[in-house]
């Protein structure tokens, strides 16, 4: 591929080539159809309804909205799954913009091996441009788009402003971009820039998450039944007093290797992989290291590294830090937010050295990983899946039976199982943490429980009991007091006459 078709046609190519890699998985796999997420939320988008509740998929993924409107236009000309195209839609124009900025920021070579990598990337990326379960490899673009910003370097007031802004609302898409502002303020420490100047970005970033917290504060997101603290994410929170952050900290590189190759099974090429992969990491960190003693390092690579070390630290103190040798892309998500960028990192590295063939391993490593991908075995659809996905649209809507009869309604044929999963949600939302209130709330809380029971139609107690009583059982998380569970029935004896059997 010569340079200059590369400049017109190149990267449109590459991406084209990703493009037919993930069609190719999903042709193969139809991930979308055992994820529980993607299948609720598309319920949800298939509602058609443009209220806020409907329309965020979480609190915290503020660009979840735009997901939902895309997918609810796609609705009106597709019968598919319009999650899933517009998984796929955006996943290319991330790519695209990942390459377009790698090529204004480098050149043309780093560029071209970076999207040779984009094509196959990694197993725990690949599925990502197939369906949607938060935002975080899609979110991957942003730091591109900072990396972009700060080789630019401008630092006029109205560039500062942007930026800031930039920032801000980077933060407002997904929680994962936090780390973005501690990452350019100290990239402007590094290279001793005039607080005067990017001051400025200070103002810009404040506003806008001011922003960002009044609207969290008055606008309806649904959870009404768990009540989630604002600071929290899906309920989790960070309690860095309860890890170990130096055993973590340990295991991290072991994390990140996982991150790029794990598959769910090891086989007989997986120690090949993972030497090559550490091999790649060396040389790349030892050529870095050669240039910038010889003072050839330039400016636009130290960007990458507050990035990188900033998000891979705040995941270590996260409650989402896994140390897995085995897993598959919902096990690692939260990695495909960094991997592109560390990817490039490697690139950039590997680049500097006199024998560019040292590359081919690297990239090649996409390759075979992505034949071991598409020859798993496929899963089939199963009942478990549908019961979760139940159990999310409990969680987030439960409080509106009305918009969880009408989403059943139009899923009239798998009603069984969403309502054994509306019961299991439902449940758990709100007995969870019932060891922590006191006898009056927590009959309170039963009360609620039956309650909202009474307000599905009559057909649905039988399944919507069942699930209840699988919210205690030892197969789920989180584990439920099963001292309440007599409780919950003595109440649904006193108020039926005529009794759902609960066994």
């Amino acid at each position: 591929m010569s340079m200059k078709i590369f400049g017109k046609y190149g990267i449109f190519l590459l991406c084209i080539l990703g493009l037919v890699a993930r069609m190719l998985y999903g042709y193969v796999h139809e991930p979308w159809v055992h994820a529980p997420d993607h299948l609720a939320w598309e319920m949800v988008i298939e509602q058609g309804n443009l209220s806020y509740s409907q329309l965020i998929h979480y609190p915290h993924e503020g660009g979840s909205i735009l997901f939902s409107l895309f997918s609810q236009l796609l609705e009106l000309f597709t019968s598919f799954s319009s999650l899933t195209i517009s998984a796929f839609l955006i996943d290319f124009i991330v790519r695209f913009i990942q390459i377009t900025i790698v090529k204004k920021v480098f050149n043309n070579r780093v560029a071209i091996l970076f999207g040779l990598w984009t094509i196959f990337a990694s197993p725990i990326i690949i599925p990502w441009g197939t369906l949607n379960f938060g935002l975080h490899s899609i979110s991957s673009v942003f730091p591109f788009i900072l990396l972009l910003m700060l080789f630019k370097n401008e630092q006029t007031k109205k560039d500062q402003l942007l930026i800031g802004s930039f920032l801000g609302l980077a933060f407002w898409f997904s929680y994962s971009n936090i780390v973005l502002i501690p990452a350019f303020f100290l990239y402007n420490l590094m290279f001793r820039n005039k607080f005067k100047k990017w001051g400025y970005a200070l103002v810009s970033i404040t506003l806008v998450l001011t922003l960002h917290i009044v609207t969290r504060y008055a606008l309806d997101a649904g959870f009404h039944l768990n009540e989630f603290p604002i600071y929290s994410i899906r309920g989790e929170v960070f309690s860095i007093g309860e890890i170990n952050f130096w055993d973590r900290l340990w295991n991290l590189p072991k994390v990140i290797v996982n991150s790029f190759i794990v598959l769910p099974y090891p086989d007989q090429f997986s120690g090949v992989i993972k030497s090559v992969f550490w091999l790649s990491c060396l040389l790349s960190t030892t050529s870095l290291f050669v240039a910038y003693k010889k003072n050839q390092l330039q400016k636009k690579n130290y960007i990458l590294l507050p990035i990188i070390l900033l998000f891979i630290i705040s995941y270590a103190l996260s409650p989402f830090f896994v140390e897995n040798d085995t897993g598959n892309h919902v096990t690692f998500r939260h990695l495909t937010y960094i991997v592109p960028l560390i990817a490039l990192a490697i690139i950039v590295g590997l680049s500097y050295l006199k024998n560019k063939l040292i590359l081919i391993p690297f990239l090649l490593l996409g390759v075979l990983q992505f034949n071991r991908l598409v020859q798993i075995e496929k899963t089939p659809p199963n009942d478990e899946t549908t019961k979760a996905s139940g159990w999310i649209l409990a969680n987030k809507l439960g409080h509106d039976t009305e918009l969880i009869n009408s989403i059943i309604k139009d899923n009239y044929e798998k009603r069984n199982l969403l309502i054994q999963g509306v019961g299991w949600g439902t449940s758990t939302a709100l007995i969870k943490d019932i060891q922590t209130l006191s006898k009056p709330e927590i009959k309170n809380k039963i009360d609620e429980l039956i309650d909202l029971t009474t307000q599905y139609p009559k057909s649905y107690y039988k399944h919507f009991l069942i699930g209840v009583e699988f919210s205690f059982s030892d197969q789920v998380t989180p584990r439920l007091d099963k001292n309440i569970l007599p409780m919950i029935k003595d109440e649904y004896d006193k108020r039926y006459t005529t009794k759902p059997q609960l066994h």
